[in-house]
């Protein structure tokens, strides 16, 4: 087995979380996908994977080559689809509708990419938030975070968004880290009431080894922009849980989790929606692709997002 052979198993156990679901996806042996990151790891002398009976988790050296390794294998792909003469050449115009959020931190940023692989395809993108806009905006594709509700559009999900509690390591320093969901009660905590005549969620609910735990916490600010409640809790006054797009705000130490050791119960689904007359649409496959490498690419540690494997799969598949 070569060794590009082996880095596309690294890729494929990392994104699966385990040997076994990884060689159910290859259609392969579990024994050949252990054999091969074995293999990988002797050539590079490098521990790639922390294993234990409940966990297989990258090492840092191991998110490095998984980083390297699926660019080596994008740059094959694309080699590939040019030397058999499959390279797409679209054209026309891509209707696409977004929420701010997926759109200013997630899609729009990596658009550029997009449109360097399809330089003959122009593409617009429109700030939606109800499917119902599809039809009335002439919108191809809707990417649109929260419940599917009856429809006639073919929809495929993306992902989920993680809520945890968050706060600024200034705020922390004063108010000290909580212990347990309960000492919440005791902190200044910003609420989000989504804008739909739906109530506050002042209910935050926490389960650690099968124990749930449900807080009633003090509306000390509430609000229906969350972008708004975001930047008020960076500045350093009160807690907030949310969904957050934005996984460099932890990694880049502006926003600490809190209760690491408890999950955040609830998650909103992200959806693609397009018209069935689309079903075939090559523009349509195409950036139901880039939306699969723009989201691993965003959140490769899944910090505040997971990703869907069924639609990754899919994707790799096209």
């Amino acid at each position: 087995m070569d060794r590009l052979r082996r880095m596309e198993m690294l890729v494929r156990v990392a994104e699966a979380g385990s040997f076994a679901r990884a060689a159910q996806l290859l259609q392969v042996d579990p024994s050949a996908v252990s054999h091969a990151i074995a293999q990988l790891e002797k050539e590079l002398r490098l521990t790639l994977f922390y294993r234990t009976t409940r966990q297989l988790r990258l090492t840092e050296e191991g998110e490095d080559i998984l980083t390297r390794s699926r660019a080596v294998l994008a740059q094959v792909a694309e080699l590939d689809a040019a030397a058999s003469g499959k390279q797409e050449r679209l054209s026309g115009t891509l209707r696409v509708g977004m929420s701010v959020a997926i759109g200013r931190h997630v899609v729009i940023p990596r658009i550029p990419a997009f449109m360097r692989r399809h330089p003959d395809l122009k593409v617009e993108c429109l700030v939606l938030t109800q499917v119902k806009d599809i039809h009335a905006g002439g919108v191809d594709i809707m990417l649109r975070a929260g419940a599917v509700a009856p429809s006639e559009l073919v929809v495929r999900k993306i992902l989920d968004i993680r809520f945890n509690v968050y706060a600024a390591p200034d705020y922390l320093d004063s108010a000290g880290d909580p212990q347990t969901p309960e000492d919440l009660v005791r902190y200044r905590c910003f609420i989000h009431k989504p804008p739909i005549g739906q109530k506050p969620l002042d209910e935050w609910v926490f389960e650690r080894g099968g124990e749930r735990r449900a807080v009633r916490v003090p509306r000390s600010f509430v609000t229906d922009d969350r972008e708004g409640m975001i930047d008020a809790v960076l500045a350093g006054v009160g807690v907030m849980r949310i969904g957050m797009f934005d996984p460099a705000l932890i990694t880049g130490g502006r926003l600490r989790r809190l209760l690491q050791d408890w999950d955040c119960i609830g998650a909103v689904p992200v959806h693609a929606f397009y018209r069935r007359s689309s079903r075939a649409s090559p523009k349509i496959t195409a950036f139901l692709r880039f939306v699969a490498d723009t989201f691993a690419a965003f959140d490769p540690g899944q910090l505040t997002l997971t990703r869907d494997r069924v639609f990754e799969e899919s994707m790799r598949r096209k």
